[in-house]
């Protein structure tokens, strides 16, 4: 199995670091960062060539934003016949349960996305329907 992020900028290294950092460094994970300074056609260029060198192997792409210019085209190269999974809006809750989860790549990935959701939360508002402060319930620890 092959992992590709890919984000805007820089993002991609920084939440493999992350990754890394919990999980260690035994599940290789590659990166593509589109930056300012590479052109939309360089870019194309790159990640075709990357889809081309990992074809034999089961591929799962994250992106940041869905809708945005890399997930826009990863999504064209899905529609011109390239052989992988896509999932947009990659965080750290995600990637982590992706990596440790058993099970097929489409259970895997469900299950990921479910997680990530789940991680969402704006934490003033479960501490003011939880009754308070003074109830450590809603703190979850690892």
């Amino acid at each position: 199995m092959k992992y590709l992020i890919a984000t805007h900028g820089e993002f991609s290294k920084g939440i493999i670091d992350s990754v890394q950092l919990i999980i260690g460094e035994d599940t290789a994970i590659d990166y593509f960062c589109m930056t300012k300074s590479k052109s939309s056609e360089d870019a194309a260029e790159e990640v075709k060539q990357y889809l081309a060198d990992v074809k034999e192997e089961p591929l799962i792409v994250l992106t940041d934003v869905f809708g945005g210019s890399v997930a826009n085209l990863f999504t064209e190269c899905l529609l011109e016949g390239y052989d992988f999974q896509l999932v947009t809006g990659v965080n750290l809750p995600m990637l982590l349960n992706l990596f440790l989860s058993e099970g097929s790549i489409e259970e895997r990935i469900a299950h990921s996305l479910e997680e990530a959701k789940k991680g969402i939360l704006h934490v003033n508002t479960c501490i003011k329907n939880e009754g308070g402060v003074e109830d450590d319930g809603i703190i979850i620890e690892d």
